[in-house]
């Protein structure tokens, strides 16, 4: 289960403090990491760029259902271009840079290597709010 970062918890907060919301992202990218990103986006170290030279894959999500929304299409990176080690996923607002929306562990460390081909399958990728 993913959890929500910094960003967007503490722009709900403000939301009911009554500032206004930010912008719906235009897009949700995912990134690969080898360790934790944490939720201030402080942590961890991106692989997205070994595995997949291009970078971040954009993502597509279904409608919010029970506090829960998951991918709705295959997350495709294709065949690593390198080798890495990934523990984690996490979610931008855009490609490259941008603000961490959420987070979480893969159920087990995957170690890649090159020609390995990566994706996550419809339904793999889940953000919960409670």
């Amino acid at each position: 289960m993913a959890g929500f970062g910094d960003y967007v918890e503490n722009a709900v907060l403000n939301w009911m403090r009554g500032t206004a919301m930010p912008s719906a992202p235009s897009g949700i990218h995912i990134g690969l990491f080898s360790s934790d990103p944490t939720d201030a986006n402080t942590g961890g170290t991106e692989v997205t760029t070994t595995v997949r030279a291009a970078g971040r894959v954009a993502a597509t999500f279904g409608a919010a259902s029970g506090g829960s929304m998951s991918n709705s299409a295959l997350i495709d990176y294709g065949n690593a271009a390198g080798g890495a080690t990934v523990s984690h996923f996490a979610a931008f607002d855009a490609p490259t840079g941008g603000n961490k929306l959420f987070s979480g562990a893969l159920s087990a460390a995957k170690a890649v290597t090159t020609g390995d081909p990566v994706s996550f399958a419809i339904g793999a990728l889940s953000v919960t709010s409670d």
